[in-house]
């Protein structure tokens, strides 16, 4: 099998410090902001980036270290396929969210739909406009 790497473009600042307290989706607290710290050497990847518009972002669930097949529905319904489900004990532990920029300060984008751990690390960013 081909061994795949990734490498951060960027970082998290979530007020969500600990997996318990974290949302199971970003439409949880639809309000609640966050900030994504690219790295200087993918700055320019930033153009054309536009306060208002939602972004699919792709990242690391990097403090999970197990996978399970099977997960109960949002933490608490009924068992369903890891494939099936956002929870983060996956073959790959990548996440996907839909966020929405509400601020861009250099580096730093300011989104809401924030559904990641702080430090997360970010491995790509789509426009989903």
């Amino acid at each position: 099998m081909k061994e795949l790497i990734c490498k951060p473009i960027g970082y998290i600042e979530s007020p969500y410090k600990v997996r318990e307290n974290t949302p199971k989706s970003g439409d949880e607290y639809p309000d609640q902001e966050a900030v994504m710290e690219i790295l200087e050497e993918y700055a320019e990847a930033m153009a054309n980036m536009e306060v208002g518009k939602s972004y699919e972002v792709l990242f690391w669930f990097d403090k999970i270290n197990e996978v399970k097949l099977t997960v109960p529905y949002r933490g608490v319904g009924p068992m369903m396929g890891i494939f099936s489900t956002h929870a983060p004990y996956r073959p790959n532990p990548i996440g996907a969210s839909i966020i929405k920029v509400t601020k861009i300060e250099g580096r730093r984008i300011h989104f809401t739909g924030v559904d990641m751990m702080d430090g997360t690390p970010v491995l790509d960013i789509k426009s989903a406009n």
